[in-house]
């Protein structure tokens, strides 16, 4: 009965944890759209279009990490559509002002993509959108937060 109880509260906070980081991301998601005004959330290839090129930036939202118990860091562009064959530049940004705030752009099979930059660090990479489907890429540092998906269409 006492193991019982204890899911119990631990169901319910982590409940509560839930509502209030869906509340405090749905109240700033206007400021995240305002800050990335030349990075859309989510950004669509014509189809054809061989070329993409995309601008993703770290951004800190103003939130309390510690009363959330959860990472305030987000991309700016947490969404690409893109076609099969199409070739994909990415242009990521680490904006955090200390050199030791590292964040990262990871993607597994098969584009088995991770670059870990320093603060005020970004880099360049492309790699061709070969396989169909829905592929997550997410920071190594700020998980569950930092996250985004990059679906290729047939």
């Amino acid at each position: 009965m006492f193991t019982k109880n204890l899911d119990a509260k631990r169901a319910i906070k982590v409940a509560a944890m839930t509502l209030i980081v869906i509340s405090g991301l749905t109240l700033l998601a206007p400021t995240v759209m305002m800050a990335s005004a030349q990075s859309p959330v989510t950004e669509v290839s014509a189809p054809g279009a061989q070329k993409n090129e995309y601008y993703i930036f770290t951004q800190e939202l103003n939130a309390n990490e510690e009363k959330l118990g959860l990472p305030v860091a987000v991309y700016t562009l947490t969404n690409i559509i893109v076609h099969k064959g199409d070739n994909v530049t990415i242009h990521f940004y680490n904006t955090a002002d200390e050199v030791k705030d590292r964040h990262t752009f990871t993607m597994q099979t098969p584009y088995k993509v991770d670059h870990d930059l320093a603060g005020g660090q970004n880099v360049t990479f492309s790699f061709k959108a070969d396989t169909v489907g829905g592929f997550t890429y997410y920071c190594r540092y700020d998980l569950p937060s930092m996250i985004g998906h990059l679906e290729v269409l047939p």
